[in-house]
């Protein structure tokens, strides 16, 4: 995923003088629909309404909110893949956005050829956690565990579901590591997280939000992370990359994208917009609240992004024989 290679400090990403009534039909006409492919209350969607009300602000224009959700969020993009391409209605999603594209068979809509970059946002770590009363206490440790076939607690892990980003980070170290996990999905990452606190599965891998104040209160013990650097609330837990895993980097990002028709002056326009939001304290505390960081990202550098994603993940599909459920 190379978010860090792509992220560029904000200040650098955004036109100092910025006229965001340009071009004069554009957002005069009507409320901009962000479309979140996730539930209401959520922690994506909470970024999400923190971000439209200062695009709001800056565009001078209603930014509405309209979570759409299932199927992993392709629903919500098969809504903007198909909408008029006058950017008016956006897509506000995850990497699942790449994932879907390289795990379904068929969708309704071609990810790379009906979809086009606006921003990326920022990034969300995964991790690695266990139960307090899981052998392992760190990568290597676990991947000796899945390394004994007849070990079959020892090697099983939970998380949101088949085709959630934590599927397929595991896949990826899996295959890295050429070894074989017992996969547990959950309709969710809540109840994944609920049941490994309860010590019905020993391992879970998932975004590092939900499970950080669980691993704050000793209910859950982190082994690693899975972007590429360390996490500065949790200093002393290691990244995969660093636990014997070179270039590892499994983030959960965030980005904004709109029909491929769209012109290139309203992206601009809503880019422009959308690095100028990351400059709000209350958009920077709602991503870092999130267990996230912000890094912004150029419409050209988020569709190379999700080209190189697509490609990665259909790697690990191949490589893992996934199926979408």
């Amino acid at each position: 995923m190379k978010i860090y290679r792509l992220a560029c400090t904000i200040a650098a990403l955004v036109v100092p003088s910025l006229a965001f009534g340009q071009p004069a039909d554009f957002p005069a006409r009507q409320p901009i629909r962000l479309i979140v492919g996730f539930a209401s209350g959520g922690g994506t969607d909470a970024i999400a309404r923190a971000l439209n009300t200062r695009l709001g602000e800056i565009l001078k224009q209603s930014v509405v909110v309209e979570n759409r959700t299932g199927a992993g969020g392709s629903l919500a993009t098969d809504v903007v893949a198909k909408a008029s391409p006058n950017g008016y209605t956006v897509s506000f999603t995850l990497n699942s956005h790449a994932i879907n594209q390289a795990l379904y068979p068929s969708l309704p809509f071609d990810t790379e050829r009906d979809l086009r970059g606006v921003a990326l946002l920022g990034a969300l770590p995964q991790a690695l956690a266990a139960h307090p009363s899981a052998p392992a206490n760190t990568v290597q440790e676990f991947l000796q565990h899945a390394k004994n076939k007849a070990d079959q607690r020892g090697r099983t892990y939970a998380n949101g579901g088949v085709g959630s980003p934590g599927h397929f980070a595991a896949a990826y170290l899996e295959s890295l590591a050429n070894v074989e996990f017992v996969h547990v999905p959950y309709r969710g990452a809540g109840p994944a997280m609920v049941d490994v606190i309860g010590n019905q599965v020993p391992y879970i891998l998932s975004t590092l939000t939900g499970l950080l104040p669980h691993i704050k209160a000793g209910k859950l013990k982190a082994l690693a992370l899975t972007s590429a650097e360390r996490s500065p609330l949790l200093p002393n837990v290691p990244t995969i990359a660093e636990s014997g895993f070179p270039g590892y980097d499994m983030d959960t990002w965030i980005g904004m994208f709109v029909p491929r028709a769209t012109p290139d002056t309203v992206v601009k326009t809503l880019y422009e917009a959308a690095m100028e939001s990351l400059k709000s304290p209350a958009v920077r505390e709602r991503i870092e609240s999130q267990a996230g960081r912000v890094a912004g990202g150029t419409p050209q550098q988020l569709d190379a992004l999700v080209a190189d994603d697509i490609k990665r993940y259909r790697k690990i599909v191949q490589e893992r024989g996934i199926k979408a459920e």
